[in-house]
């Protein structure tokens, strides 16, 4: 349970890093755009490590067509790890920071 706090900590910071560095070289507003570029992040990956999908299931389609059997699975299932909840921290956070320099 440590090691996942800490993995998820890390990479919320790896994320932040990254979003920082490409606002200094696309000169955006870290602000303005890291709740978004986060929000972004956590969908990508949660699409990306989940099964059961829009994605998944014309996948399964496809490859049981080809071999005439259909098969059915009508459950969602993501398999997400410490840095999806990086990337959600990271987000959370960049709302929080949206939010206070507006208000």
């Amino acid at each position: 349970m440590k090691k996942n706090i800490i993995g998820t900590v890390i990479s919320a910071a790896v994320f932040g890093v990254l979003v920082w560095g490409a606002s200094l070289i696309f000169s955006f507003s870290f602000l303005d755009w890291g709740f978004f570029i986060g929000l972004a992040i956590s969908v990508v990956l949660f699409f990306f490590n989940s099964s059961g999908g829009m994605l998944s299931k014309n996948a399964t389609l496809d490859a049981s067509t080809a071999g005439w059997k259909i098969q059915q699975d009508n459950e969602l299932k993501a398999n997400v790890g410490f840095v999806f909840y990086g990337a959600v921290l990271f987000t959370v956070i960049s709302f929080i920071m949206m939010i206070v320099t507006y208000y």
